[in-house]
């Protein structure tokens, strides 16, 4: 199962390349593994993160989130 959830190193990517503005101080320590995910769905994520991160956003960086949004581009237009 991939670790990158809600709030990682994709969608944590993606904020400094389109508005960085709106990135938080402290994204870079709040990494947060929760590889059994079984009761997602019934629990919800309050069950497995405090903050809301599950991933990886220490990784992110606006090259990685360009990335991600050009491919998502190309994607569409075929």
């Amino acid at each position: 199962m991939h670790e990158d959830m809600h709030a990682g190193e994709i969608e944590t990517s993606i904020l400094p390349h389109a508005c960085p503005e709106v990135i938080r101080p402290g994204h870079e320590g709040a990494d947060h593994i929760a590889d059994d995910r079984r009761r997602l769905l019934t629990e919800g994520m309050h069950a497995y993160t405090k903050s809301g991160v599950i991933g990886r956003p220490s990784l992110a960086t606006a090259e990685k989130g360009k990335a991600v949004l050009d491919s998502l581009t190309a994607a569409s237009l075929t």
